[in-house]
């Protein structure tokens, strides 16, 4: 599992996706899959889980 962080535009505005992401393969390939949308947590809490998830 990682945090996927992106970065995107639609017209003048910018956009900011954070993802929790597992990484798995399918039939030889790699896929992702996405767990949960972290957009609405605070940049404290994402490095939180971000940390956590480094200590597995």
């Amino acid at each position: 599992m990682y945090v996927d962080i992106c970065k995107y535009k639609r017209g003048n505005k910018t956009y900011k996706r954070v993802l929790l992401r597992e990484g798995y393969r399918e039939g030889g390939k790699v896929k992702h899959r996405t767990l949960a949308n972290l957009s609405h947590c605070s940049d404290k809490e994402i490095e939180a889980i971000r940390i956590a998830l480094n200590r597995r």
